[in-house]
């Protein structure tokens, strides 16, 4: 009996630690948009960009809380139309400029991801 709890525990903790599978695809996007950063040339940046809307259009599938879905849903779209952008630019050969263009598809990152973050102590205590 001692040993069925002990595996109870075991398979319980485990299935809490295994990432969703939104945080897989966030972290593939976030994967695909560092190696764009970082691409030398047109064609690598291209392909990387290609894959990070991809994504992002994957991302737009999942189940978000229900009063955040609407912000969350906006905010991709935002990011795909960055990225939009800055293919855009890559085609023309304006890597650089493409670049600064991704700076914001990260700002909207951080900006977006404030959204989904579980309150602090404080605010649990004391309300937003």
């Amino acid at each position: 009996m001692k040993f069925v709890f002990v595996i109870l525990i075991f398979f319980s903790f485990s299935a809490f630690t295994q990432p969703s599978e939104l945080n897989q695809l966030m972290k593939k996007m976030g994967l695909e948009y560092k190696l764009a950063i970082k691409a030398q040339s047109a064609d690598v940046m291209h392909k990387h960009l290609g894959q990070f809307v991809i994504l992002v259009e994957q991302a737009k599938g999942h189940q978000f809380q229900q009063g955040k879905k609407k912000k969350s849903i906006e905010g991709l779209n935002l990011t795909i139309a960055e990225a939009h952008k800055a293919m855009a630019l890559v085609e023309k050969g304006q890597l650089d400029d493409a670049r600064n263009v991704l700076l914001k598809v990260d700002s909207l990152r951080s900006e977006y991801h404030k959204l989904h973050e579980p309150p602090s102590f404080w605010q649990l205590l004391f309300g937003q």
